[in-house]
């Protein structure tokens, strides 16, 4: 499906993000890292485990692609990006990797070298490869519903000789049965916004954890930036459905069973929403 705007709107959209990296992102940045910003959190965080992580099994047991190979009520969302899978992530880097960058920082006070990874919207593959590097004795795992996607994931993946990598085809509402309490940590970078039903997806993603395990969402979420930003998503990002608030995002973890939920910010506009499963 593309954007209601159509293709001139999607270049609109890509210009913004661009441009709001450059003046906004990225000088908070700097700032940032000079000590010049203080951290900024609401509600309660997951606290890290003295555990050992849950370690390789999918990178061994499925080395190719997992695709479905049948059409699903969804498919129509991810045209588009089924379509541009191979050349999607030059357009979002220079808007996601200053996002990245500060949630690598936080996500790097949980997962241990042997944490079993599950990114829910893995895209071409970009954000897990990096984090993979940060789980060298246990493994990445990427799901998107765009086969287009998975693929360029997996051949992303290889190229690097991420070989503790793999990847399936599927839904974020409808994941594997073999999922059930296989993860130490879930993650979603910049995809939640794409998610069709929410409610569905963190019930699954908290069916995928192990007791104990954490649920992390990087995308857009102060009111501010929701409000001023919503408009122009809707017109020129395909498949987009809603950001959510930090309150609504730790409301929507909370239904799903989530005890521990809060909101870390990263950089103007975007953060972190984190949850921790019951143990």
């Amino acid at each position: 499906m593309s954007a209601p705007g159509g293709i001139m709107a999607e270049g609109v959209l890509v210009q913004a993000m661009h441009l709001y990296s450059a003046l906004v992102m990225k000088p908070y940045e700097q700032g940032r890292n000079a000590g010049l910003i203080e951290r900024t959190t609401l509600g309660t965080l997951p606290q890290p485990l003295d555990r050992n992580g849950l370690g390789p099994h999918f990178s061994k047991k499925y080395p190719k692609p997992v695709l479905l190979g049948r059409a699903t009520e969804n498919d129509a969302l991810v045209s588009e990006f089924d379509r541009m899978g191979e050349i999607y992530d030059a357009y979002v880097r220079p808007f996601s990797t200053p996002i990245m960058n500060a949630a690598v920082e936080e996500l790097s006070a949980w997962i241990k070298p042997d944490f079993r990874l599950l990114d829910a919207g893995c895209g071409a593959g970009r954000e897990l490869c990096r984090l993979s590097q940060m789980v060298p004795d246990g493994e990445a795992v990427g799901i998107d519903l765009a086969a287009g996607m998975v693929n360029a994931a997996y051949a992303s993946a290889r190229a690097k000789a991420f070989d503790h990598t793999a990847f399936f085809q599927s839904d974020v509402g409808d994941l594997p049965e073999v999922f059930t309490g296989q993860f130490d940590l879930v993650y979603s970078c910049l995809a939640h916004h794409h998610y069709p039903d929410p409610p569905a997806a963190t019930r699954e993603i908290f069916r995928a954890l192990r007791p104990g395990g954490y649920y992390t969402v990087i995308d857009a979420g102060p009111e501010w930036f929701v409000k001023r930003s919503s408009g122009l998503a809707l017109w020129a990002d395909p498949g987009w459905i809603g950001f959510h608030t930090p309150e609504q995002f730790m409301a929507l973890f909370e239904a799903a069973g989530f005890e521990t939920t809060g909101w870390i910010d990263l950089v103007p506009g975007f953060g972190i929403a984190c949850a921790q499963k019951p143990l």
